[in-house]
């Protein structure tokens, strides 16, 4: 058998382990190039065919080139390099005939486990990086010693593993942060918020099913009340007759809003590739490096793009405010819609006051046999009108673009507002998750002695939404019940997992300059001084020569004082083996001798004796160590394991 089938099935193992978490972001047509490459070069020395020639191997690497131009040609970036890496890793396998060829194999697989780092830092991420490393470590133990066995190649992986922890860790509190993440790499890919700059019929009701995170909320109190969880994320100011949407100028606000039951908590906001911040209606402050609208909106300088964390206060019961946007919140198109006009102007002509057209609009969805759905029938030219008399059905996008255009109509300035509402307490770690399928719509309307006022009208048809969430005020049936969903032990796991997570993804990804540099002053080191950095640098060399230096004295102690003691204990306990089958040594008797007497008396076994005691004689009597003699010799006495009575 040659080399190469002996190493190839172990070598596409570790490459197999490193790109599997990089499946789903591949193109289709790289992971079939993987298997199909893999599989060949697995089939092809069983079949007896010859491999790929050189100049096929160029001509297959040309062609993945070109294929990875054009999948990537207007986005080279991590993916592209994962797909290059991909590419390399699926041809590398036909040329693995030299150890030089197998080493730079295996180097390729931790290339690949390193590009994790450009897509997420989560735990789930970093215990597979730490898998792909350890299997990938015992094969290049493997390759370079093949003699031993696969069991004690994972045990030298786990070890080498185990003796880089503390040296990882000094590096990662110590070396200088980059800001942005852990290696500066990381570029989680953008998820969806739910929301742009256009709300329309369907915009929030196709993320219902999404059950990804949006973000978490820690309180430093115990959590509002259902009612005051309306998390604002964006405003949406002008109609056009289908579609509202954000103005294009909004001023920043100097002096920050005024209210009563201030509330503080922190958010860990997931990448959502947009600028908008979303806090608890109304925000009392602004995080750094955002700013705060008119409209009581937060907003990034820079797109979100990896997670970002940030502390955050509001007001539940807010004042007046800013009168920003109230002659915007009155505009309306021509035409269109006349039975919402004609509704609105009767309205207006028996109301006195804002408050009094709100509670007969309110009425209105209330007595008019109005539905909560997610499946509601297309409407037609004048949408809002065929909405409030035709169809009825609708989710609260449907029913905050009504109830806005309602009260335009009827002289009451009105916006809408794009957030989340509510969201689920997790126990184990005493903060909120709120959901993708938590997005929701709500009204604000402007009141001269009040400023503006929140109104949800779709609490108006389906008060569970508020106090149950979007599953407990949905029709039954209408949202399909994944996995173990609503078992109480998966609940239990899979808040528990989360918890666990968040925890390590604050310390891990939210361990930044600013806590290095707090964490470096709680030792007595300012990096503000020419000796803060010395310090460190110091500090972290004197650390890396106590733990290379204590290994090599724990490693190099064996090889000057235990090189007899573990022979002679192999040799021992291959002599009790043999006393447990009725084959005992005297004092007296040498190795040759006894293994000649063993031999008379058991001719079954002479030639695992025969080949133990030639393996001792050279191990013992050899004036230069073999490492290698010693661990064959004593993996053949771990094996060896005679029967009491000769084999039939």
């Amino acid at each position: 058998m040659k080399d190469t089938d002996i190493y190839l099935p172990h070598i596409i193992i570790a490459l197999i382990v490193s790109i599997l978490p990089h499946l789903g972001r591949l193109p289709a047509w790289i992971v079939a190039w993987c298997v199909l490459m893999w599989g060949s070069a697995l089939l092809l020395p069983r079949l007896q065919w010859p491999g790929p020639g050189r100049k096929v191997l160029i001509f297959l690497s040309v062609l993945g080139l070109m294929g990875l131009l054009a999948t990537f040609s207007t986005r080279l970036g991590p993916g592209a390099f994962l797909g290059l890496l991909a590419l390399m890793a699926g041809l590398k396998p036909f040329e693995i005939s030299t150890h030089r060829d197998r080493m730079i194999t295996l180097f390729l697989a931790y290339f690949i486990v390193i590009t994790s780092l450009f897509q997420s830092e989560s735990l789930a991420v970093t215990i597979y990086m730490f898998i792909s490393v350890f299997v990938t470590t015992a094969v290049l133990i493997r390759i370079n010693d093949p003699a031993g066995s696969l069991k004690e190649d994972f045990r030298r992986s786990g070890i080498i593993m185990a003796q880089a922890i503390p040296l990882m860790v000094i590096l990662f509190l110590l070396f200088p942060r980059i800001q942005g993440s852990f290696f500066g790499l990381s570029q989680a890919p953008a998820g969806q918020s739910g929301f742009s700059d256009r709300l329309r019929p369907g915009s929030i009701s196709r993320l219902v099913e999404n059950n990804e995170v949006a973000f978490r909320a820690e309180f430093q109190d115990p959590v509002p009340p259902a009612g005051h969880l309306y998390w604002r994320g964006i405003v949406f100011h002008a109609f056009d007759g289908g579609q509202w949407r954000r103005s294009d100028e909004i001023p920043g606000i100097k002096d920050l809003p005024e209210g009563r039951g201030l509330v503080k908590y922190r958010i860990a906001l997931e990448p959502h590739g947009q600028q908008w911040l979303f806090a608890l209606d109304r925000p009392a402050s602004k995080p750094e490096w955002s700013g705060m609208a008119a409209d009581y909106t937060l907003k990034h300088l820079r797109s979100v793009k990896r997670k970002k964390y940030y502390a955050m206060s509001s007001f539940t019961e807010p004042l007046k405010g800013s009168g920003w946007g109230v002659d915007r919140a009155r505009q309306l198109p021509e035409g269109g819609n006349p039975q919402t006009r004609q509704l609105a102007a009767g309205f207006s002509r028996v109301a006195d006051s804002v408050d009094a057209i709100v509670d007969k609009a309110k009425n209105y969805l209330r007595t008019q046999g109005f539905t909560y759905t997610l499946n509601p029938p297309a409407l037609g030219g004048h949408p809002i009108d065929d909405f409030l008399f035709e169809s009825k059905k609708g989710y609260c996008e449907h029913y905050a673009s009504a109830f806005a255009f309602l009260m335009r109509a009827a002289g009451v300035p009105a916006r809408v507002v794009g957030g989340y509402l509510g969201g689920e307490i997790n126990p184990f770690g005493d903060y909120l998750i709120v959901r993708q399928s938590d997005a929701h719509a709500w009204v604000e309307v402007w009141a001269q002695d009040k400023g503006w006022m929140r109104v949800d009208p779709t609490a108006v048809v389906a008060p569970a939404r508020i106090t149950e969430g979007v599953f407990g005020a949905l029709p039954e049936g209408e949202l399909r019940g994944g996995g173990f969903a609503g078992f109480e032990l998966f609940d239990q796991l899979r808040l528990g997992w989360d918890a666990v997570s968040a925890g390590w993804e604050a310390w891990f990804t939210g361990y930044s300059q600013l806590e290095q540099k707090a964490l470096l002053e709680r030792l007595g080191i300012r990096m503000d001084t020419w000796k803060g950095p010395l310090t460190v640098i110091l500090f972290v060399l004197g650390a890396i020569f106590v733990l290379v230096g204590g290994y090599a004295w724990f490693q190099l102690k064996p090889a000057a004082d235990g090189r007899e003691d573990r022979v002679k204990a192999g040799y021992e306990k291959f002599c009790q083996k043999l006393a447990r089958a009725g084959i005992s040594r005297r004092p007296e008797v040498g190795p040759l001798d006894f293994a000649a007497e063993a031999a008379a008396q058991r001719p079954d076994l002479k030639p695992a004796i025969d080949e133990i005691v030639n393996l001792y004689i050279r191990v013992r009597y050899k004036e230069e160590r073999d490492t290698s003699l010693e661990k064959r010799f004593c993996e053949k006495v771990k094996r060896f394991r005679p029967a009491k009575k000769p084999q039939s």
